[in-house]
């Protein structure tokens, strides 16, 4: 396997300031001066996960920056790393087992602004979307940088056979890796998206397709929110009325979501050193999930049923309502 450029993201959308609370923004000091953008995602109070090579280069836990609870990074709080954890048979070369745990200093007091996502551990298949945020590069002009204010974009399952074209190996998207295929408008993601949470919607136990997605969103867009919000602001009276049939509604958006991969590499089928983002023969891979329970459980210490149980949204408190004390961190 060869691969390219590590993965910002490329004609995706802005989003609302708290619509995906359980998304991190990394800055790793891997030498003086020098500092590499990741995502991660938060999947206990005490645990992110994030890709290995994220991580491999950081010199200690202090040298990763943690952001949390906004999507404008300026507007985040911060919290220690304690403990970096990179799965032992990482190859930086092949990029095979791109996983790490980040175990926080001190626990995240999850609010409605900030909380957990429960991990997928199902099957994916071909034309079921996956969502991806993060801060990386918006644009392939030379120069560019990562931005300060998180954007989306979703993209479909790729077929296995044609991701082969780009790694004889691939087989199966419930092995390590899932393949994502350049959208037809040119969405993708691209450089300091690298970590990042890839989510899936999900329609009767299972993650919906691209039509579905677009329904729903349509569906929400008509009954007034001001954006489709997976996840989007809970708790917020921005989104739906204060009402109990609106809590009941926002109960359900919460279970209907999980974290299916991490964003990895992407590569093109000519394996260019550098493959444009965006390129119509390009794909993507990400670090499936599911694939690595075992690492995840034993670096962790949390059972695979706490990990996919849904979060309880009436167990979630907003900041204002909270009065910390020594060590507590809250948004």
């Amino acid at each position: 396997m060869s691969f390219g450029q590590l993965k910002p993201i490329i004609g995706g959308s802005s989003v609302q300031p708290h619509e995906y609370p359980f998304a991190i923004y990394l800055s790793i000091e891997t030498q003086p001066s020098w500092h590499a953008v990741c995502g991660g995602t938060l999947i206990s109070d005490r645990h992110i996960v994030t890709a290995g090579h994220c991580l491999i280069h950081a010199p200690s836990a202090q040298a990763v920056k943690i952001g949390y609870g906004h999507t404008h990074v300026k507007q985040q709080e911060h919290v220690r790393a304690g403990r970096l954890i990179v799965h032992p048979q990482f190859n930086p070369r092949t990029l095979f087992n791109d996983i790490a745990i980040i175990e926080l200093e001190t626990p995240i007091r999850q609010t409605t602004n900030v909380y957990r996502i429960p991990i997928y551990f199902g099957s994916v298949e071909p034309g079921q979307v996956l969502t991806t945020m993060g801060w990386g590069i918006t644009s392939n002009a030379p120069g560019s940088r990562t931005v300060a204010v998180m954007n989306r974009v979703d993209l479909s399952i790729a077929d296995p056979s044609n991701c082969k074209k780009v790694d004889e190996s691939f087989v199966s998207n419930n092995g390590p890796f899932i393949c994502t295929g350049t959208q037809p408008d040119g969405r993708d993601e691209c450089s300091g998206d690298s970590g990042s949470p890839a989510i899936v919607t999900m329609q009767s136990n299972s993650p919906m397709n691209q039509r579905e997605l677009y329904e729903l969103r349509q569906r929400e867009l008509s009954e007034g929110s001001k954006s489709w919000g997976l996840l989007a602001r809970i708790g917020n009276s921005g989104l739906f009325a204060n009402s109990r049939r609106s809590r009941r509604r926002e109960k359900q958006q919460l279970r209907d979501v999980r974290l299916v991969a991490l964003t990895s590499y992407g590569d093109n089928t000519h394996h260019d050193v550098h493959p444009p983002c965006g390129d119509p023969l390009g794909f993507g891979f990400s670090t499936h999930i599911a694939h690595y329970v075992g690492f995840i459980t034993n670096a962790t210490g949390l059972s695979r049923s706490v990990l996919e149980a849904p979060l309880r949204l009436d167990r979630l408190v907003s900041k204002k309502n909270i009065k910390c004390k020594k060590n507590c961190h809250i948004i």
